[in-house]
């Protein structure tokens, strides 16, 4: 048996968490609020989070070149996709060579050259080239200014900003391609059923990379996005490309997010982003107690990927942990046998979500009634056995029964 460490959302490291904590500084460096927007920015980044997350009606397509909607996003919402894509970008393997290329598609305000910048301090002296491509430039130059205040003017990241689409043709091919908060806006405006638009859009992908390329896709931890993401793993399983994360497995994905079903998305604590991002938060009546997202890490050519022992099967823990009605605490996880409930009991403790564990294929196959989930026995860690059997074996001191005024 085989527990591991998991590490897709890793805590902010000390020179990433400056950074974050730092980055109000290059706003209002950079972006300096207007008075009349200063005033009035609780209310702008209120408004913003209602459109953004309700129906969408009311929201414009160019919704980034108004003043008071950008000044919103970037004092606000960009900030915690930082922390958010921080977190994220700190636990994967992304590979990039000197001289390679990083397509962005839905660029924004340089979300994701930012974002990587902060999280990844390994690649800060490679000569990468950002293709970042949005429908609305004005977002694309602020993030420019941005990301050469929060790096430097040395830097020898070269940032290219294209006004364009998700099928806007690239001339370069990408050795790292990302589309972060965009799949579920692109699709959701198509009348074409799921699985075809899915199957043209994996095919635009592919296209735009070079033979050693990826594909990160990151979106929203809703329903929808688990469902869309869900269907373009689907095709991508079928051509026979490789599953990065957070899958295990190339199965049939028990967490769909089609009716009734559960969706892969994963959320973590908000503790470590910035205190005076908190503070605002808290202004704006907006708190987090945590962040989400669902992703999809797809490789181009044959990649090796991590496969369970014989007899052994490889979870995915999914869902924060929560209390069962027979006592101790559950979580829900993925493998290739299906859906996963693991069942921490006694001393043993659950997963962070991300986390991954090898566990032995149950001989007795129990599931839980309300989800289906296969149930699986979560073991104590040896470290937690050893602390539990020394304490344990420690001698325990009598009380002295006397009264203080007894023993003096």
């Amino acid at each position: 048996m085989s527990i591991k460490v998991s590490s897709l959302f890793p805590l902010p490291t000390k020179e990433v968490s400056k950074e974050l904590d730092n980055y109000i500084k290059i706003l209002q460096k950079t972006v300096p609020l207007k008075s009349k927007h200063s005033t009035e920015l609780k209310y702008a980044i209120r408004d913003l989070s209602r459109d953004l997350t309700g129906e969408r009606a009311n929201l414009s397509n160019d919704y980034m070149g108004d003043p008071r909607s950008l000044n919103a996003y970037l004092r606000y919402f960009l900030p915690w996709n930082l922390y958010r894509l921080a977190r994220l970008f700190q636990g994967l393997d992304i590979k990039l060579p000197d001289n390679g290329v990083v397509v962005d598609l839905g660029a924004g305000p340089l979300t994701v050259a930012q974002a990587l910048w902060i999280a990844r301090p390994d690649l800060r002296e490679k000569k990468l080239t950002f293709i970042n491509v949005d429908r609305t430039p004005k977002p694309m130059r602020e993030g420019s200014r941005l990301f050469e205040a929060l790096a430097g003017e040395k830097s020898p990241w070269r940032m290219v900003n294209v006004k364009g689409g998700s099928t806007s043709k690239i001339r370069e091919k990408a050795h790292l391609l990302v589309t972060a908060n965009m799949v579920n806006e692109v699709s959701a405006g198509t009348r074409t059923p799921l699985p075809v638009w899915a199957e043209k859009f994996c095919l635009s992908m592919v296209h735009k990379l070079a033979p050693e390329g990826r594909i990160l896709i990151i979106e929203p931890g809703i329903r929808r996005s688990g469902r869309v993401l869900s269907v373009i793993r689907q095709e991508f399983v079928e051509a026979g490309f490789p599953i990065l994360g957070p899958c295990t497995h190339t199965e049939e994905c028990p967490m769909s997010g089609e009716q009734g079903k559960a969706w892969c998305h994963f959320n973590y604590d908000s503790d470590h982003a910035p205190a005076w991002l908190q503070k605002l938060s808290a202004q704006c009546r907006l708190e987090k107690d945590n962040v989400s997202l669902s992703f999809l890490y797809v490789g181009l050519r044959k990649e090796e990927v991590e496969n369970p022992r014989e007899g052994e099967m490889l979870i995915r823990a999914i869902s924060e942990s929560f209390r069962l009605d027979e006592g101790g605490f559950g979580q829900y996880g993925c493998a290739a046998q299906g859906q996963i409930l693991l069942s921490a009991q006694g001393g043993a403790k659950t997963l962070y979500p991300g986390g991954l564990i090898g566990m032995p294929i149950p001989e007795e196959e129990k599931r839980d009634e309300k989800s289906g989930a296969l149930i699986v026995p979560l073991p104590m860690r040896e470290g937690d056995k050893r602390k539990r059997e020394a304490k344990a074996a420690k001698p325990q001191q009598k009380q002295d029964s006397r009264s203080f005024k007894d023993r003096k």
